[in-house]
């Protein structure tokens, strides 16, 4: 169930707009906050609005210690983590190293089961046999204090870059750290992934060692899809990084990236949803499956051959993961539905042999199920790890920063993190523990799902005027969702299953002066014999455009309904 939010109702549209933008689009984007000159340039995204990266406090810091590297002949690691973000920052501060003239480069990606998340002392023991003086973490490293002293110690400088939350204990023996989330930070822009926070790194190093003006921005088909894959919000320096990084990924020179996407047969232009659906779960998927080192390779690959048999391989461990996750979530479904019936706001889920690089997309399946902050854990080398997905009004990193008495190690984001305990003896007690901070941070209220519509509106002002204003508020994602309208008392002139096995609607609703085709994903199974022909719905609905053999039509993506009884 959920509860619409609508912030305005329109009833027809000004002759007049500003400055050329239509005016629905004006309404939305003030509703949303944006000021006069934030809507132009909003709409407009320029490069030479990003932000100036010598604004990281530690960013020249950064510089030098790089440019003492290269004159000094030293071998450099750079140190990744295992997700989409993490290979993508991987690959980019690895090209840009060797672009401004380190000889010896090389990158290391834990063991997501065997080493779990960061930095380790084993990992470091090893870089440093092999000669290794520097360090450059990317998408890890905040909370790994006592992994760097232990570095430092050895005599290695280790550089952070890095965009998770701060923790309580800070890596203070760290050469220099690039974290717009820690305190006293001056860079403006909080929300970038970390391949986004490589990029303005690999922008300081374009200025300071004088590369070619521009063809740093041949980088930027990576932080597109660390950006997307990794759910930031595309505002801001975000929504640069994507609308220039999408135009890349779609002529990109790497080889790997052409045959990840010809091997998933994505059709078409590039776009966000193939990111989010396509290029981002593949990535993933050797991570969680087998070993991230795959999409290093495969992003970093200059052979078409090589290529394609690393795409194929890809491919089928997101197969794998793919089976893997429902069959974890058979058991952890039932496990949580018996919590939420039982009136627990954080529910968990517990198995003895789950792959523990896959619990994270459990935990966010069964949040986006039942609408509760969720925790699903596993048995990894005797120690029980897992990972958590939460709804707003829950900061989940900062809840397991209240619970930490129970883990050895934790991080995150506000909606996502991941942890392992310190014993498996703990496990009750942290979910106990989690569950009181629920308890005093959520009221029944916010576990009711709250759809945000932007308008309402007559179903006849849907025309292609408006299908082509709203395309300008592109690329859709997190912070700039594709518009919701609801246009209430509307008629089913038709309606009628599809799909190989009817799960889907399609139906044709009527306002009196216009008649829209809509479709309705998933709502076969519930409405199929409930709503009937001259039935009267207020109907929650995205504008999209369907194209079948060449003709293009407009239709309604339907998101809720509301029937008239």
């Amino acid at each position: 169930m959920s509860t619409w939010n609508i912030h305005g109702v329109i009833e027809s549209f000004d002759s007049e707009s500003n400055e050329g933008i239509h005016p629905l689009v004006l309404r939305i984007l003030k509703q949303r906050g944006f000021s006069e000159d934030d809507i132009a340039s909003f709409l407009n995204p320029q490069y030479e609005h990003l932000n100036d990266p010598f604004l990281f406090r530690d960013m020249r810091a950064v510089v030098d210690r790089i440019r003492t590297a290269r004159d000094a002949g030293e071998h450099v690691f750079v140190y990744g983590d295992y997700d989409a973000d993490g290979v993508t920052s991987s690959t980019l501060m690895v090209e840009t190293l060797r672009e401004v003239g380190i000889r010896e480069v090389d990158v290391y990606i834990p063991h997501r089961e065997r080493e779990g998340y960061g930095l380790n002392n084993s990992a470091i023991d090893l870089i440093k046999s092999e000669g290794g003086s520097l360090i450059i973490t990317v998408d890890c490293a905040t909370s790994n204090a006592a992994e760097i002293t232990y570095a430092k110690g050895l005599g290695i400088d280790v550089i952070i870059i890095d965009h998770h939350e701060e923790p309580e204990v800070l890596p203070s023996d760290a050469f220099a750290v690039l974290n717009p989330h820690m305190t006293g930070e001056t860079y403006p822009f909080k929300q970038l992934a970390a391949c986004g926070v490589v990029f303005k790194t690999v922008q300081a190093l374009w200025q300071s060692f004088d590369l070619p003006a521009g063809h740093e921005k041949w980088f930027l088909d990576l932080v597109a899809i660390a950006t997307v894959a990794d759910m930031m919000p595309l505002v801001g320096e975000n929504r640069i990084f994507v609308s220039f990084g999408l135009k890349v990924l779609n002529k990109t020179r790497r080889p790997g990236l052409k045959a990840l996407v010809e091997t998933a047969a994505a059709k078409g232009d590039i776009g966000v949803y193939e990111i989010g659906f396509v290029i981002g779960p593949r990535l993933n998927a050797a991570g969680r499956i087998d070993h991230a080192n795959n999409s290093f390779e495969l992003l970093a690959q200059t052979d078409e051959k090589a290529s394609r048999e690393l795409a194929a391989a890809l491919d089928r461990t997101n197969t794998e993961r793919q089976s893997e996750t429902e069959r974890i979530l058979k058991d952890a479904q039932e496990q949580a539905k018996e919590q939420y019936e039982a009136g627990k706001k954080v529910l968990c889920a517990k198995g003895d042999d789950w792959q523990a690089g896959v619990v994270g997309l459990a935990s966010g399946r069964i949040t986006e199920r039942y609408y509760r902050p969720s925790l699903v854990v596993t048995m990894v080398n005797g120690r029980m790890t897992g990972s958590g997905r939460s709804i707003p009004g829950f900061n989940i990193t900062e809840a397991l920063q209240r619970s930490s008495e129970f883990l050895e190690r934790f991080g995150g984001h506000e909606g996502a993190c991941g942890f392992t305990l310190a014993s498996p003896d703990a496990l009750m007690p942290f979910v106990e523990s989690m569950n009181r901070i629920a308890d005093s941070l959520l009221v029944e209220e916010d576990l009711v799902k709250k759809r945000a519509i932007d308008l309402e509106m007559p179903l006849s002002l849907v025309d292609w005027d408006v299908v082509g204003a709203l395309e300008e508020m592109s690329p859709f994602g997190i912070g700039n969702p594709r518009p919701t309208f609801a246009s209430r008392g509307v008629r089913v002139d038709t309606v009628s299953l599809v799909g190989s096995d009817g799960k889907h609607m399609r139906i044709m609703f009527n306002d009196g002066k216009r008649q829209v085709q809509a479709i309705a994903f998933g709502f076969g199974e519930k409405w199929h014999d409930v709503l009937n022909p001259g039935d009267l719905a207020d109907i929650a609905y995205e504008v999209s455009v369907n194209e079948w053999q060449g003709r293009k039509s407009i239709q309604l993506k339907i998101a809720d309904i509301n029937h008239h009884t």
